[in-house]
């Protein structure tokens, strides 16, 4: 038997007897003798896969192969990415990577799909804007996520690109003025960044299963915007979250945060043209990376309009609030052209997430010689409506 054989098969093997012990607890049934069932405190559960290992591990083998590995890691596959969607892929791993979630899309074939691409000899120092990031490593699912364990959800690395992120911040807010001042950089080994995780309703058997010592499956809403969406959070705390959020992804993408500290980015080329960009170092509703960009990806079944409205929205009849439109018509509609069919992982089509959050962009005067020109006493009165942007309720 191949090498490859082996590997796949103890793989298999390891993970299904896991799977299997998770599933088996939640339904009380007795699990085989080969699953560890006791932790270190003498009581009933299973394997982690990543981190917050037990004394008595067997989770090392659910990845690596000690004499028969792919790589110099001794992984069980070719490659970090073969090696995670073994898993990730919806297989075997409670989170599927390749469906829709919060995080969006990796490896979509769809029209206007774009993506993080973890799948080639990508250096990190390629990524768009990166200016001061020189790091030589190649782009892998580590880049971004640590297997074995991190204090941040979602396993979010606690350093990117050889750099430490985390703060705490000082946040002033006088009118629109805001001044965010750096406090202290967060210890590794503490949460920098908190996402809203919520309990998976397609999980709820295990979720509200004994037994399985507080295990949970959840599903992320993204970053956390307010305290209202942030129970038992300090307003100090959700910013710092949001804010360092965006400080991770400027680890590679560097540029887009320069002169963070000192308002809007104003350097200048090469070739002396000043640049400008949006500041990402924002609290306020719209000024994260994440809100307009997907972390893993995107395809045009993710992508929104202005409205918030997707393909399966504007499907839908009319009666049920959609437009009773056919695929065709609603991929033609949703078709991402700005740039040359990139989406550049953006969550809406083209450029409506501008539209939706520059609303004083949304309606236009009417021309001299009608009714009620030029009366600006009354000039909503006199405005043409624009388009439906009630999708800024969903940038964060």
């Amino acid at each position: 038997m191949s090498k490859l054989k082996i590997s796949l098969s103890a793989l298999l093997m390891l993970v299904l007897l896991s799977m299997f012990g998770a599933f088996a607890s939640a339904q009380g049934v007795t699990l085989p003798s080969n699953v560890g069932t006791v932790d270190n405190f003498g009581n009933s559960n299973t394997h982690k896969t990543h981190g917050n290992f037990q004394n008595n591990t067997n989770s090392c083998a659910n990845c690596h192969s000690t004499h028969n590995g792919e790589d110099d890691m001794l992984l069980m596959k070719s490659g970090q990415k073969e090696l995670c969607l073994s898993c990730h892929d919806g297989t075997m791993g409670f989170y599927n990577v390749t469906t829709a979630s919060e995080a969006g899309v990796i490896d979509s074939h769809e029209q206007s799909a774009s993506m993080h691409n973890v799948d080639s000899d990508l250096a990190l120092s390629a990524a768009p804007g990166a200016l001061a990031n020189k790091s030589t490593a190649t782009f892998e699912c580590s880049s971004c996520h640590n297997p074995h364990g991190s204090a941040n959800d979602r396993l979010l690395n606690e350093t990117v690109a050889g750099k430490q992120y985390g703060n705490n911040y000082n946040v002033t807010i006088v009118g629109y003025t805001e001044t965010i001042t750096k406090l202290n950089q967060v210890p590794i080994g503490q949460k920098a960044i908190k996402l809203n995780l919520v309990e998976d309703p397609a999980f709820a058997d295990i979720n509200n299963a004994t037994g399985l010592s507080g295990l949970k499956i959840y599903k992320s809403n993204g970053i956390y915007n307010k305290t209202t969406d942030a129970p038992g959070l300090t307003q100090a705390q959700v910013y710092d979250y949001k804010l360092n959020y965006s400080e991770f992804c400027a680890s590679c993408h560097d540029d887009y945060m320069k002169n963070r500290e000192n308002g809007p980015r104003a350097a200048k080329t090469a070739e002396g043209h000043a640049l400008f960009t949006h500041t990402t170092n924002s609290t306020k509703q719209g000024r994260s990376c994440t809100a307009c960009h997907y972390a893993h990806g995107t395809d045009i079944t993710l992508l929104k309009d202005t409205a918030g409205k997707t393909i399966a929205d504007l499907e839908k009849p009319v009666a049920d609030g959609g437009k009773g439109w056919t695929d065709a018509q609603a991929r033609a509609y949703m078709k991402d052209v700005s740039k040359s069919g990139s989406s550049s992982l953006k969550r809406f089509t083209n450029m409506a997430v501008c539209w939706a959050c520059h609303q004083s962009t949304h309606q236009i005067a009417n021309t001299p010689g009608t009714t009620n020109y030029p009366n600006t006493t009354d000039y909503k009165n006199y405005l043409v409506p624009g388009g439906d942007y009630s999708g800024k309720s969903l940038i964060k």
